[in-house]
C-alpha cells in the first residue's frame, strides 16, 4: 500500500421512509466528501424500510461488509456515513456494526471528519447534550 493510494469509500445509509428527499441529500453530501479527501466511491449500500429500523438484519450493511473484504487490505478502505445516527441511534448497536467494520481493517468516517480506526483512533465533533447552558 502506498501513502498516495486513494482510499476506497464504501457509503453506507439507512432509510425507512417512502420519501427520498433527505436520503439522496445525505448521499450528495457523502459523495462531495469522499471527493474532496480525494477519495474513490466503492458503493453504494442502503438499507431501506424495516430494515433500516432493525440493528439485526441490515443486509445492505451486510453486503457492504462482504465488498469491503474482498477489496482486500492493500487498499485504504473506509466506510462514510453522513453521521454516526446513520448506522443506528442506539449507541451499543453502533458500536458493534463499527467494530465489524474496524475488524476488516478498514475504518469508519462521518461527513463532520468523526473518525473510528482500527488502531483504536477515534476522532469525535462535541455535540451539545440535554444540559442547560450557563453561562
Amino acid at each position: 500500500m502506498t501513502a498516495e493510494q486513494p482510499a476506497l469509500a464504501y457509503v453506507y445509509d439507512r432509510h425507512a421512509t417512502a420519501n427520498t428527499v433527505v436520503l439522496r441529500l445525505r448521499l450528495q453530501v457523502c459523495a462531495q466528501y469522499a471527493e474532496a479527501q480525494g477519495w474513490m466511491i466503492g458503493g453504494w449500500f442502503v438499507d431501506e424500510g424495516d430494515d433500516a429500523l432493525t440493528n439485526d438484519r441490515r443486509p445492505a450493511f451486510e453486503a457492504m461488509l462482504n465488498t469491503i473484504r474482498v477489496a482486500g487490505v492493500d487498499t485504504p478502505r473506509v466506510c462514510l456515513a453522513y453521521d454516526w445516527d446513520r448506522l443506528s441511534r442506539d449507541q451499543e448497536a453502533r458500536g458493534l456494526l463499527t467494530r465489524r467494520v474496524l475488524h476488516l481493517g478498514a475504518w469508519v468516517e462521518t461527513c463532520c471528519g468523526e473518525q473510528r480506526r482500527p488502531d483504536g483512533t477515534w476522532v469525535q465533533r462535541a455535540r451539545l447534550t440535554t444540559a442547560p447552558i450557563t453561562a
